[in-house]
Formats: C-alpha cells, sequence, structure tokens
C-alpha cells in the first residue's frame, strides 16, 4: 500500500454501525438533557419542551460538525450554561423558540431556505409569551449581511418576512398583553446563574472557546456568525436568560469554526471521529442511570 496504513474498523464501530448506535447514542443524549438538566421543571411536558429546544439547535449545528460527538459536547456546554433560567425562571418555551430560531437561519445558509417561511408563525407564539422575541428577531436580523450573489432575491425575500415578522411581533406585544408587564419580565437578574456554580464554570469555558475562535477563525467564518457572537456575547453578562441565549450562538460559531467537521486539526480530527463509537455506548449507559435514578441538577 505504498507505506500508507489501511484503516481498520474495531469492534465497537462494526457493530455500532451495524445496530445503528449512533440514533441511539443521540436519543440518549436528549434524554439526559430532558430528564437530568431540564428535569426540575414542574411537568415532563416542560422538560420535554425544553430539550426540543436543544434537539433544534444540534439541527442546526450537525452540518457543520459533521459528527454526533463534537456535536453532542458542545451541546451539553450549550445546555449546562442554559439550564438555570430555563427551570428556575421557567423559560423552557423561550428557549425552545430561539432553538428553533437557529434551525431556521442556519437552514437558510444551508439551501435549505424554505425554513424562513415560518418565522413569522415563530414570532407570532413567540411574541404571545413575552418580549423576548426581540432576542430572536436580532439574531435572525443578522443573516441580512450574509450576500447570497448567486441568489440575489434570497436576501430580499428575507428582509421582507422579517418585515413582516416584526410587524406580527409588535402588534402582538401591544395586543396580547400589558407591555410594560412584559419588559418587566426582562428584568434583569444579576446573579441568576450562581444558583449552580458550575453554570459559571460553563459559560467561562463558552468565553475561552468563543475567544479562542474569534482569534483564529474570524475570517474563516461567514459575517451572520461574528456579528451575532459579539452581540450576545456582549449582552450575556447581563441576566442568566441572555447567558442561555449566548450559549445558543457560541454553539453555532464554535461549530463554524473551531469544530467545524469534527475538529479542525486533520491530525486530531480521526480521534475525534473514531471516539464517537465508544462514546455512544457511554452516554446510552449514562442515560440508562439517569432513567431509572433520576437525578436532578
Amino acid at each position: 500500500m505504498n507505506g500508507v496504513t489501511r484503516y481498520r474498523p474495531d469492534l465497537f464501530e462494526i457493530y455500532g454501525r451495524k445496530l445503528k448506535i449512533e440514533y441511539l447514542g443521540m436519543a440518549s443524549v436528549y434524554t439526559i438533557i430532558a430528564l437530568y438538566f431540564f428535569g426540575g421543571l414542574p411537568t415532563l411536558s416542560q422538560s420535554i419542551i425544553a430539550a426540543i429546544g436543544s434537539f433544534f439547535l444540534f439541527l442546526g449545528l450537525k452540518k457543520k460538525t459533521k459528527d454526533h460527538f463534537s456535536g453532542s459536547l458542545i451541546l451539553f456546554t450549550s445546555v449546562a450554561v442554559g439550564w438555570v433560567p430555563v427551570v428556575i425562571d421557567s423559560w423552557f418555551i423561550q428557549y425552545m423558540m430561539f432553538g428553533f430560531a437557529v434551525f431556521a437561519m442556519e437552514g437558510y445558509l444551508e439551501k435549505r431556505q424554505y425554513r424562513i417561511y415560518l418565522l413569522p408563525v415563530l414570532f407570532f407564539f413567540w411574541a404571545c409569551k413575552d418580549i423576548s422575541w426581540l432576542l430572536g428577531f436580532i439574531f435572525a436580523a443578522m443573516y441580512l449581511t450574509y450576500p447570497w450573489s448567486e441568489k440575489p432575491g434570497l436576501r430580499r425575500r428575507l428582509l421582507m418576512l422579517l418585515i413582516i415578522s416584526f410587524i406580527i411581533g409588535i402588534a402582538t406585544s401591544f395586543f396580547r398583553y400589558d407591555t410594560s408587564a412584559s419588559y418587566a419580565q426582562l428584568s434583569l437578574q444579576y446573579g441568576m446563574l450562581s444558583v449552580w456554580p458550575p453554570s459559571i464554570y460553563f459559560l467561562v469555558l463558552m468565553y475561552i472557546l468563543t475567544l479562542i475562535c474569534l482569534i483564529m477563525f474570524l475570517h474563516s467564518t461567514v459575517m451572520p456568525h461574528r456579528l451575532n457572537i459579539i452581540v450576545f456575547c456582549a449582552i450575556s453578562g447581563f441576566d442568566g436568560r441572555l447567558a442561555a441565549v449566548f450559549a445558543m450562538v457560541a454553539a453555532v460559531f464554535l461549530s463554524a469554526g473551531m469544530f467545524r467537521e469534527s475538529f479542525y486539526s486533520d491530525r486530531w480530527r480521526p480521534y475525534f471521529k473514531h471516539a464517537e463509537w465508544y462514546y455512544f455506548w457511554v452516554i446510552f449507559a449514562v442515560a440508562l442511570y439517569v432513567v431509572f435514578k433520576r437525578p436532578v441538577i
């Protein structure tokens, strides 16, 4: 073979592929997120709704990471930051809606533009809940900076959908509830993340990874990702919910940079790919423990 060592998959990978263990592995990931991280919500249905938000986030990541291992690790880190406001402040619906915004707008970049037609619907239901729909609107509006030179009418279409979404959001905000009360719901809650100190650690980890990614991959990422990470990083320190949103935005940015196609290093990427088949079995075992023991952080 001219000195080239032929790759030989081991038993974990061989039987993992046969058993489609990647599906079981990712089901285990969402089980852990729903029951362990978001299990403190009053009802199981609310925990599932919050976990669906992380599912939408992962759908926005997976075309960039192209493996489940690095994608789910980024997902866990994001959820570890966001679970406090989701559980303590019952922010599960807003969390799910921001996850859907990520799913829709990353589809816009990945030639799945039909998803953006759901934006007016998304912002209508989001505005029925509270004024935090503006966070999703700011996030989506940044994607107007993507040129789409090969499809010049696409950006104009997104602009029209965003204008419609903004009108719907503003109108719903005034007609569905008292706007002053709604703004009060988003009052800043300093120290909210201190309810569970590890959330602070994971938030700091997100800051560090984001800074590294900004330094090393700024010019290889697209303008919407750059602007969103700067804006949401700047506001993340004011409130736990803003930190949760920043963690989701950071997950997208890291997937587009440092963890693109599994890992940026050609040397380390094969190890990440191979470790995936061990990871699925481990995460399945952890999910079984969570299901039967039901520990809640």
